[in-house]
């Protein structure tokens, strides 16, 4: 492990030292520990900044490691304040002592005019259209529309496995599963539990439809049960865990979802193949550079961290080939207070 600096951007309602100090360019900051990491909240007339030094394998890890710290950080201070702040990675470097080259990594956040666009395939909506969609339906429909907007692997899998759940009932119908298979009984007494069990619908629609793996079921269903109940630390390998199973539970809400509205094949399969494209009208731009003979401030300083401002952001050529992919070239005119 070696060590690393990140720092983000939060957009809040929430500071530190209130408007008057802000206003008059005297903001505040915190400076505390948070685990093994340490940790800068500073505030700025748009939200607050957040600076930390931490202990990482690369600079990926490093940027996805201080992501998990800083929104465990956002989530006490929303619900302390019972507001909501979001976060945006900015930049991070490699902080280790003694270093005559350092990788930097900065990303810039460039406002267009232009916006993500995905056509609409007119003949997969219309048979959508056509369909009598009940509630239950539509709540697991409302579930995947969530698990898209969610940028987290836990809160996409929670999303999605709720949708699932809330057509299960309906899919134990699809599946004519009989009334007393659906129910569950306890292993010490015998007696019935409840009159059905949630996820019946679903395991079988995943076992019959999405792969057939009744081992790989378990492991999924107990990943709920670990989030859901508290089952577990909810550690790195945990989560990169989430991460392989939420592709699988998309697959099988959309799927579900698919047999109950009785859409044919061809139109499930091209709804699950669509890449997401979240609402965007902003061009990331992710700059990679070294550092040369740059000694790390502590994180009290502040402005002595190395930063890259866009100076001017003129747009070249616009052009828009035949398959409506849309090609920007900017001159990016770039000042640091760095070398590069």
């Amino acid at each position: 492990m070696k060590r690393y600096f990140a720092r983000y951007f939060i957009l809040t309602p929430n500071c530190i030292s209130g408007r008057y100090k802000i206003e008059r360019g005297n903001p505040q900051g915190w400076k505390f520990l948070f685990g093994d990491a340490e940790i800068s909240l500073i505030d700025d007339k748009k939200g607050l900044w957040a600076d930390c030094f931490l202990f990482a394998k690369n600079l990926d890890h490093a940027e996805e490691k201080s992501n998990v710290l800083i929104e465990n950080i956002l989530g006490l201070i929303d619900f302390t304040t019972s507001s909501y702040s979001s976060s945006s990675f900015v930049s991070s470097y490699e902080a280790s002592p003694d270093l005559k080259m350092r990788r930097y990594k900065q990303v810039l956040h460039i406002p267009t005019q232009e916006r993500n666009i995905a056509v609409i395939n007119e003949k997969v909506f219309q048979e959508i259209f056509d369909k009598r969609i009940e509630k239950r339906i539509l709540r697991g429909i409302s579930w995947l529309r969530k698990g898209y907007l969610e940028q987290e692997y836990v809160d996409k899998f929670i999303a999605f496995w709720t949708g699932l759940e809330s057509i299960s009932e309906l899919l134990c119908d699809f599946f004519e599963i009989s009334t007393e298979d659906r129910k569950r009984i306890c292993n010490q007494c015998g007696n019935t539990i409840d009159k059905r069990i949630s996820s019946l619908g679903t395991k079988t629609l995943f076992l019959k439809e999405i792969e057939n793996n009744k081992t790989l079921f378990r492991r999924i269903r107990g990943a709920r049960g670990k989030l859901l109940h508290g089952g577990g630390p909810l550690n790195e390998e945990f989560v990169d865990e989430i991460r392989t199973y939420n592709p699988l539970i998309r697959k099988a809400l959309i799927t579900g979802i698919g047999k109950l509205l009785e859409i044919s094949d061809e139109t499930v399969k091209s709804v699950i193949q669509r890449k997401t494209n979240p609402y965007s009208d902003r061009v990331k731009i992710i700059i990679k550079a070294n550092l040369v003979d740059f000694n790390p401030p502590g994180i009290e300083y502040f402005t002595k961290q190395p930063r890259l401002d866009m100076e001017s952001n003129k747009l070249l050529k616009r052009e828009v080939n035949n398959q409506g992919k849309l090609s920007i070239t900017k001159d990016l005119k770039i000042k640091t207070n760095v070398n590069i």
